[in-house]
């Protein structure tokens, strides 16, 4: 069994980027429901964005990060030299 504090995450930067500049071109609400959305996903159940995600540009590189972890790649620490 692989240790789990030896897992790395290697990121799709490249699907991150097409996946931002997608939601470059929504509107602040259709952003801000999705956000809720990838919130819900992770186990927070709140109805309202936290202090951290009120404006556009936040909104935009929290769900540039989520993209990159989502099509990320999970490999051994010892394969990811």
């Amino acid at each position: 069994m692989t240790n789990p504090v030896m897992t790395v995450i290697r990121v799709n930067l490249e699907r991150a980027k097409e996946v931002a500049v997608e939601w470059e071109r929504a509107s602040y609400s259709e952003l801000s429901a999705y956000c809720l959305q990838i919130l819900a996903e992770i186990g927070c159940s709140s109805s309202e964005l936290p202090m951290n995600l009120q404006t556009r540009e936040q909104q935009l590189n929290f769900i540039t990060g989520f993209a990159s972890y989502a099509f990320g790649e999970v490999l051994n620490v010892q394969s990811a030299k």
